[in-house]
């Protein structure tokens, strides 16, 4: 019967014979308030890490210096982006999430007001079976909770000139998570099928988004489109 089936296995290489090089390279959100229902946080790596969980390597540490226990939801490895530099941690939303028992019993892991550090340690491995260079702190402080829908109507939008290449700048009056951010917004022309090509790039701790065409601007009317999933730090979407 194994010859009409497909076996496949993930393995890991053995760590080679060189000291520790890769690091975390950046923490999103990126600004040091977050509001104390927040949602996810990414971890970005300068390298491949291998295929386990972070679960085991990130840690919430209140001011005092003390872990903050049972912040994060339990996961396997399957929140890694493809070439597995990015991972997605997330709070437990059983604690987040308002009217269920353990966010009752327990209530939130961030406290508005109060300071915290996101710690990942040094013995989360790399691709190559290597611990990181050095553990790696992100310091931030919680913000009373967000509990209302994002509103476009609250974005500022710069128009661009005809004939260049000039960004369509937008503004938003408070962060939105990253990882939604670059694939939920858009520009398309009014009456003209599909999106406007371009690059975009995201500033401002996550509260500005401009967008260059890859070729110069005609002149018209143009539409910014953001897709139903785009959410806030704290999850919440348009018009939800």
């Amino acid at each position: 019967p194994w010859r009409s089936h497909t076996l496949a296995a993930v393995v890991a290489r053995p760590a080679v014979a060189r000291s520790p090089s890769t690091v975390v390279t950046h923490i999103y959100p990126s600004g040091d308030i977050v509001p104390a229902n927040q949602l996810r946080m990414y971890v970005h790596f300068s390298a491949p890490m291998d295929w386990r969980s972070g679960y085991d390597f990130v840690r919430l540490l209140d001011d005092r210096g003390e872990e903050v226990v049972d912040a994060f939801l339990p996961l396997d490895a399957d929140f890694w982006n493809d070439d597995r530099t990015r991972y997605t941690v997330f709070f437990d939303p059983g604690r987040v999430k308002r009217g269920i028992l353990p966010n009752k019993q327990m209530g939130r892991a961030l406290e508005a007001g109060k300071r915290y550090t996101l710690l990942v340690k040094r013995e989360w491995r790399d691709g190559h079976g290597l611990p990181l260079k050095e553990e790696f702190r992100h310091e931030f402080r919680a913000s009373p909770a967000i509990e209302r829908p994002l509103s476009m109507a609250a974005w500022r939008v710069t128009r661009p000139k005809a004939g260049t290449r000039e960004p369509v700048a937008v503004t938003f009056p408070e962060a939105l998570d990253h990882g939604l951010l670059r694939r939920a917004l858009g520009v398309a022309k009014a009456g003209v099928p599909g999106m406007v090509s371009g690059e975009a790039v995201i500033e401002g701790g996550e509260t500005r988004w401009l967008f260059t065409p890859s070729d110069p601007w005609a002149a018209g009317h143009y539409e910014l489109v953001a897709f139903a999933f785009l959410e806030d730090l704290a999850g919440n979407r348009v018009g939800r």
